[in-house]
């Protein structure tokens, strides 16, 4: 099975109008898990806590982050920020 994640880098000029009704989260914690895929493989975990106090659980594989981060920085608002 292969993991599928939809990269934006700038979701201003691109943005997702395929998402209605969103609710707005705020990320709480991120962290690796060693052998987190069924074939063993290191996945990365992400909890985003709802106004209500409701947590979601998002997993991906590390590689498929990994990638995900490197696009990000290379497009066009990655690009402007500074590393200070």
């Amino acid at each position: 099975m292969s993991t599928h994640l939809a990269i934006t880098p700038d979701v201003e000029r691109d943005p997702w109008t395929d998402i209605t009704n969103p609710t707005p989260g705020q990320l709480t914690r991120i962290g690796l898990l060693r052998r987190g895929t069924t074939d063993g493989r290191a996945s990365a975990a992400l909890v985003v806590e709802l106004p209500d106090g409701t947590q979601a659980i998002a997993q991906t594989t590390w590689r498929v982050l990994q990638a995900a981060v490197r696009a990000l920085a290379a497009g066009p608002v990655g690009s402007e920020e500074t590393q200070d």
